[in-house]
């Protein structure tokens, strides 16, 4: 088997401000929120939708939901710390999910009003431990879980410094939480325990993993004891492609043309996806992942997010502001108008005509043109 080993990114996190913070101080994950009547104004690095209520998350534990399509937004009354988060899942309106910086996962039962801390990275790295050194006792001769307790046993070292990226709840009780340096926890009890399913990934390097992408109507299957979506797709660094293989519960690396990374990606209808990352490149898939081609578009920085509108259409966000629309499942982009733009995170379909666009000015409303 071939060694497998842990390669430091010079990635920037999002390429806006999700760092790894090696000197940050872990008391962010002691102190709640503060309630502040800017937090719509600072950098909020997510966008949900969750029934008719949207999510926005951002810097210092800022968590913001509307109920008017983006054109107000109120804070939630409670958020016990203030680390950066990046990410948000709502399988039904009510129960969400948060996670971020420091590996925190935070839980709403209540529509996202108050929220409560379910794991953070100063416990996950001693549960991974312990898990592996479990499986190894198991499986002996398995490299694979020598080469995870210690990275475990680095985790556990270097504290709380790894962040969880993104969440994907397939419903109320199990989902995927993915980060730096191939961090994947699973949980099948709505997040009463999280544990590592790193040793089903396919990997030789432990890469970042940005993004997750479920097709419609993927099937369900039956693994380790639960019940898991299937053609679910993940993308991260160095041009990595995961797919969820419905027979084994592996993640299957599947053929990229691009060693880079791709931070975003989205089934754009049926077997089809389209992913975007470094330089602005894209790429989509009419195979369920199996094989990609490269979008046609204009030069552009970073692609950071995507999303897919009711009627069809696919919107690219890019670092520097640029927004791109494609008719045809995203084989080919044109830009959409745009002044005054600044770096973008993340954008979500609003009213029809809108989009809602997150940055570091915080959220606003933007107009597609007709």
């Amino acid at each position: 088997m071939k060694k497998i080993r842990s390669i430091p990114s010079a990635v920037a996190l999002l390429l806006l401000a999700c760092s790894l913070h090696a000197a940050k101080p872990y008391d962010v994950l002691d102190l709640p929120a503060v309630q502040s009547p800017l937090a719509a104004h600072a950098l909020i690095y997510s966008l949900t939708r969750a029934g008719d209520r949207f999510f926005a998350t951002g810097i210092r534990g800022h968590i913001l939901y509307s109920d008017d399509f983006g054109q107000s937004w109120t804070q939630a009354e409670s958020v016990p710390v203030r680390s950066s988060l990046l990410d948000a899942s709502f399988p039904t309106p009510d129960q969400g999910w948060v996670v971020g910086h420091e590996a925190v996962i935070l839980h709403t039962e209540d529509a996202g009003k108050t929220w409560v801390k379910q794991a953070d990275g100063r416990d996950l790295p001693k549960i991974g431990l312990d898990y592996y050194q479990k499986k190894l006792a198991e499986q002996p001769d398995d490299e694979r879980y020598a080469f995870l307790i210690d990275e475990m046993k680095l985790a556990v070292e270097q504290g709380a410094d790894r962040p969880f990226f993104k969440i994907f709840m397939r419903d109320t009780t199990t989902g995927f939480a993915a980060g730096a340096y191939g961090y994947l926890f699973r949980t099948v009890d709505g997040g009463k325990s999280w544990y590592p399913i790193m040793e089903l990934l396919d990997l030789e390097q432990m890469v970042h993993l940005f993004d997750f992408a479920q097709l419609s109507n993927a099937p369900a299957i039956e693994f380790d004891g639960a019940t898991v979506p299937a053609d679910i797709v993940a993308s991260g660094e160095m041009g990595t492609i995961l797919a969820l293989d419905p027979d084994s519960g592996r993640w299957r690396m599947q053929d990229f043309p691009y060693e880079g990374s791709m931070f975003t990606i989205s089934a754009t209808g049926g077997d089809s996806l389209v992913t975007g990352g470094l330089r602005g490149l894209a790429f989509y898939s009419t195979d369920r992942g199996a094989s990609w081609s490269a979008v046609k578009k204009p030069p552009t920085g970073a692609v950071v997010s995507s999303t897919v509108l009711a009627d069809g259409r696919v919107i690219l966000a890019t670092q520097e502001g640029n927004l791109l629309a494609s008719s045809d499942h995203g084989a080919s982009f044109a830009p959409l108008p745009m002044t005054g733009a600044q770096p973008l995170s993340d954008v979500i379909e609003g009213r029809p005509g809108e989009l809602i666009l997150s940055g570091v000015f915080g959220v606003r409303i933007y107009q597609l043109p007709e």
